[in-house]
This record gives C-alpha cells, structure tokens and sequence, in this order.
C-alpha cells in the first residue's frame, strides 16, 4: 500500500464517514426488499409497489432547496440530523399496516436522503485533504457498489427467516450507527460566498448562476445526467437479454446484474490504486467512450458468455466515471457553493434514472433487448463527444485542476 492510501486509512474523520456510510448503505439495501415484501403483502399489487418506489424518488425534485441549506447550515448538524430522521422513519415502517402510511413514511425518509445526499458530497473535501480525495470517493463508491449487490441477498434472506419488521429494526440501526460515527466528524461551517447575508432564494439562485458560467462542472453535471439517461435505458433490455435472447434463465439474469454490479466495483477499485496520477477529465472521457463500446458490445455479441464480459467492462467504465464526476467537482467548484452544486447533480440523476427507464421500456418493446443496447451505446458516444465539445475551450491543462483551497480547507477542518 502506497503512502497516499496508508494516510487517507490513518484518516479517524474519513474512516467514521466511510463506516457510517458503508453500514447505512447496507441497511438501506436490506429494508428495500422489505418494503416491497411489506406492500405486496397489504396490497397484492405491482402498481402499489411502483407508487412506494416513486414516493421514494419524488423528494429529489427539492434537492436544489436540500443544496442551500447544505451550503447554509453546519453541515454535521445536517447530516446527522437527517440520518435520525430516517432512523425513526424507517422504525415507523414496523408498525405501518396501510399503504397511505407506508407512502407518507416512504416519502418522508426520501426527503430526508435528498437532504443529506448533497451535503455528505460537499462536507467530504474538509475530511481528506486534495491528493487523497479521489481514492475516497473510490472507497466510498465502491462500498456502494458492494452493498446493492450484497444488501438484496441479505435482505432476502432477513425477511424469509425472520420477517420484514427485522429488517426495518436492521436498517433503523445502521442509521443510528452512521449518526453516531458523523457526530465524531469535525466540519468547518460552510463558507459564505460574501460577509453580507443573502435570503435563501437569492443563493438558490446563485448555484444554478454559477454552475451556467463554469464550463468544466456544467459540462460534468450534464454529462452525468445524460451518460445516467443513456447507460440506464438498458435496464428494461436485461432480463430480456439473458432469458430470451440467450435463453440464460433466471440464473442468467441474476448473473447478469451481479456481473455489471462487480464491474462497478471493480471499477472503484482501480480507481483507488490510480488515485491521482491520470488526469481526472481525461478518464472520465475514457470510461464514457469504453463504456458505450461495451454497451454496442452486449448487444451485438454472439454467446453469452460474451455479453457478460462486455457487461462487466461496463460496470468497470460505470464505477471510473462515478468516481471522476464527483472528485472533479469537489476539487473545481467553490467550497461555498458545493452543496447546491451537487444538489443539481442528485437532481439529475433521479430524473435520468426515471426517464431512462421508461425510454428503455419503450425501446424493448419496439426494437428488442439486443437492440437496445446498441443504440444506448451509440448515445452514450454522442453524449460524450457532446460533453467533449463544450470543454474544447477550456485549455487542456486545467482539465481536472484541483483547486488549491482544497488542500486549505482540508487542513483547517482537522
């Protein structure tokens, strides 16, 4: 282990955010398949289901309001206050017997998730100094990689031997859990962007300013949004692929999902021993265009075995990009204004993710799985070519520059 990893592991700060998060995130995973269980046991129905996962999703349209306050308040206060939120949410989840209440419940714990998901994404450039921020985001990614492959599995296995109310009291703990650790955390209060205070319409107004003029994070947010859009259209097209084009079978399709979710993994883990000797934006750019290649592959290929491979390369190119979008803005974009910044990136990604999804479902039914994958791997391309033009006016040099008031910020949080 290199010096830069054995410094970011002696990191106390980083390790309690990086458990916390790891055990939240498992948590999260197991009372997933508890909730659905839980709903078609009361209801019986599959739109039901789908009502509790758009409740879950619905919040993130007031995700740019969550990145003001995230750039307002002292960011512990937030994150801890919204990990007991959902710890008392979640428990409510036990004693919740119609779906009016599971929806309200289920609602309440996304709002309280779109809270804290910009403000953990802002407050991490104070926990690690520059040189050790993109092996962190790697070690955090690939924690979550790890635990949406993991935490189905174990939830299964909870609700099938004890119940889904085991699993709801699981995931209640692990909040708690995290709330504790990030209670431990020192965090620097948000920097003001000026000594006058501004209402908090004027600062929302403010993100969405600053982003349109900085060229390089505008282009990383919609690219993200965008890359999400085209990458996650294949999601309808996979059981399709594996159990009727290749005639795969379940255990096909399972394979085929554990296979591109350990290329995400795989990916971060890369990302960690790479750290940063290659120019972020210059991999970023890579992962989209190796990933669309590998889309076009899964859709062309004429074994299974190969589609799996093909898969798996995508994964990989899936967990760089994620990891190299987050650390380029954390290390571009103004510590006064990271909160709303990456509110507008987690509000991208819902609606990339929801619309990717039902322009999938429709692409399948209109031209089959194979298909699919071939035209979100041409989009992908486009995409980033697209991205790639609107950062040719930035000199090649500042391409993925970390902000020297990383490294001060970092240094005055400890």
């Amino acid at each position: 282990m290199d010096s830069t990893n054995d410094s970011l592991l002696r990191n106390a700060r980083f390790l309690r955010l990086w458990i916390g998060q790891g055990t939240s995130f498992v948590g999260d995973a197991v009372s997933m398949v508890a909730l659905v269980v839980l709903v078609v046991q009361i209801t019986g129905s599959a739109s039901a289901v789908g009502g509790a996962l758009v409740a879950r999703l619905l919040p993130t349209i007031a995700s740019p309001l969550a990145g003001v306050l995230a750039d307002r308040v002292d960011r512990r206060v937030v994150l801890v206050a919204s990990d007991l939120a959902r710890a008392v949410l979640v428990l409510g989840l036990v004693f919740a017997r119609d779906l009016a209440t599971i929806y309200i419940l289920v609602f309440l714990m996304g709002l309280a998730r779109t809270v804290f998901n910009p403000t953990v994404r802002a407050a991490f450039p104070s926990v690690v100094g520059g040189g050790d921020l993109t092996r962190a985001n790697a070690l955090i990614g690939g924690t979550f990689s790890a635990s949406i492959m993991v935490g189905p599995a174990l939830g299964g296995l909870l609700v099938a031997s004890i119940g889904v109310d085991a699993a709801f009291l699981a995931d209640a703990v692990t909040y708690l859990v995290s709330a504790i650790l990030l209670s431990r955390v020192p965090l620097p209060r948000p920097r003001r962007e000026s000594e006058e205070e501004e209402g908090f319409v004027r600062e929302l107004r403010s993100g969405f300013g600053y982003l349109i003029g900085a060229r390089v994070p505008l282009a990383i947010v919609v690219g993200a949004f965008l890359t999400l859009l085209t990458i996650n259209a294949t999601v309808p097209a996979e059981v399709f692929l594996a159990k009727v084009t290749f005639g795969a079978g379940d255990a096909g399709y399972g394979l085929l999902v554990g296979l591109w979710g350990g290329g995400m993994v795989l990916g971060s883990a890369m990302m960690v021993v790479v750290g940063d000797r290659i120019n972020l934006v210059l991999l970023y750019f890579l992962s989209i265009f190796v990933g669309a290649c590998a889309l076009v592959g899964t859709g062309l290929a004429p074994v299974f075995i190969l589609a799996l491979g093909a898969l798996t390369v995508e994964g990989a190119a899936t967990g760089i990009d994620n990891v190299a979008t987050d650390t380029i803005l954390q290390k571009r974009v103004p510590e006064a204004l990271l909160g709303r910044v990456f509110s507008i990136r987690f509000l991208g990604y819902s609606a990339g993710e929801a619309l990717a999804y039902l322009v999938g479902g429709l692409l399948v039914d209109a031209v089959g799985p194979r298909s699919t994958y071939v035209l979100a791997g041409i989009a992908t391309a486009v995409v980033g070519l697209i991205v790639l033009l609107v950062m040719i006016a930035v000199p090649t040099r500042d391409w993925g520059r970390a902000d020297q008031a990383t490294q001060l910020r970092a240094e005055k949080g400890e």
